[in-house]
């Protein structure tokens, strides 16, 4: 008997077509927490009920059959315990989504929307979710996204609100033969988050925006503490928590999110009520590794200036070139002064001039000051008095007080026809 219970899962389970899986990118993963999981039966509790035995072939129920499936799928779609095999896994999913297992349908939702071993195909994602829809957070958010960005259907913010809604709510779901009560989805929580902070499908309404942020980020989904960390900062209406925005950007930081390291470090390195240059510079390191420029510019600065390091200008002068990469005009003049003033290098006026005349297109009074003043004496450009009134001007017109004195005291060109006149 206990072999003919085996061979009959086997044979259920391994009726598998023989195609090879493509490499396809994983789509993102969404979570479904469990409030209170259903708790597994122990062999007596299953074979044995009212005092007798069950059999073991008694329990080959479909949904065992289905369950079965669904996990020998799940092996062969992640490549754990099994090799990797998306052609095997997407079989498999088939037979146990047509024996009803809700779990297997939302996968397949999810190989057709994204092409995971077949071809993209959302209106078959569509089809598989709407058909779970009505107790399956994992459909409700994926039918969200799809509506809210016009995936395989007609944009509709409204409707992409109301699948969120769903999701991001507590619900009782079907899940191994028993009701589970799920927590709302973290991930639909910031959608709705989203969709009120922007007025999207919805009027616009910050401190429910914030509600939904809190809830999702109390699930330690990064985005969500980002997000409420921005509005506790700013304020909503007489609302205002700067510590906890603080450590809702510290959360999110340590989760890897760049711009929640990058806010953490400017705390840190500007503001007074939190000032901590070792931690600003720690910060700034962490968002600059991941191409965050503002922090490679932050970092030069902290170089420069000995702020919570010894002074370096050449380290400086190597965060100010990787922040010039994407035109960013302060990274344009600080390179021209360490140039100019030879900080931890020699002098190089020609580069120092070059640099100038960037950050100028971006209208800094300092670089035009600059110019008007290497124009004037002959750095790194001939002498050109018309030239140096004129970024001297520029300076002025912006309030540079120094540019203000410079053409003031600028030596007044002769005319040209005086001087035939002297010749003569």
């Amino acid at each position: 008997m206990k072999i003919k219970t085996i061979v009959a899962v086997l044979a259920n389970v391994f009726l598998i077509s023989n195609a090879v899986a493509t490499n396809e990118i994983q789509a993102p993963e969404v979570k479904v927490q469990e409030k209170n999981p259903c708790k597994e039966k122990t062999f007596w509790q299953t074979n044995f009920t009212n005092g007798q035995f069950n059999g073991f072939y008694s329990q080959m129920t479909n949904s065992v059959i289905s369950n079965a499936q669904h996990l020998f799928a799940n092996h062969y779609f992640e490549g754990s315990i099994l090799n990797k095999d998306l052609a095997r896994a997407l079989d498999l999913y088939q037979r146990a989504h047509l024996r009803g297992n809700q779990d297997s349908t939302a996968k397949l939702g999810l190989v057709y929307r994204y092409g995971l071993s077949t071809n993209k195909d959302y209106q078959k994602a569509i089809e598989y979710y709407e058909s779970i829809a009505a107790n399956n957070p994992e459909a409700q958010f994926n039918l969200g996204l799809m509506h809210r960005y016009g995936i395989g259907t007609a944009s509709n913010q409204q409707q992409a609100f109301q699948y969120f809604k769903q999701a991001a709510s507590n619900q009782v779901v079907a899940k191994n033969n028993c009701e589970v009560e799920v927590e709302g989805m973290a991930e639909a929580q910031f959608q709705l988050g989203q969709m009120f902070r922007y007025g999207l499908g919805v009027d616009k309404n910050l401190d429910q925006a914030l509600l939904w942020f809190k809830e999702a980020a109390n699930q330690d989904l990064k985005e969500a503490q980002f997000n409420a960390a921005q509005l506790m900062m700013t304020g909503i209406g007489d609302y205002y928590d700067y510590d906890r925005a603080i450590q809702y950007y510290q959360r999110a930081a340590e989760q890897g999110l760049a711009e929640a390291q990058l806010n953490l470090a400017r705390e840190y390195h500007y503001n007074d009520r939190q000032k901590d240059y070792l931690k600003a510079h720690h910060w700034y390191t962490k968002a600059a590794k991941q191409g965050q420029v503002e922090a490679e510019f932050n970092l030069g600065l902290m170089e420069h200036y000995g702020h919570g390091v010894y002074p370096n200008y050449q380290k400086a002068l190597q965060h100010y070139l990787k922040a010039a990469k994407t035109n960013q005009p302060e990274a344009f003049l600080n390179i021209g002064h360490i140039h100019f003033y030879g900080m931890g290098k020699a002098t190089d006026y020609m580069e120092a001039y070059q640099y100038y005349q960037m950050a100028s297109n971006y209208n800094l009074p300092q670089a035009d000051y600059h110019l008007g003043l290497m124009n004037e004496k002959g750095l790194g450009t001939s002498v050109d008095l018309d030239t140096a009134k004129d970024y001297y001007q520029r300076s002025a017109d912006q309030g540079n007080t120094e540019a203000k004195i410079a053409l003031d005291n600028l030596p007044v060109k002769e005319p040209e026809d005086f001087e035939i006149a002297m010749n003569d």
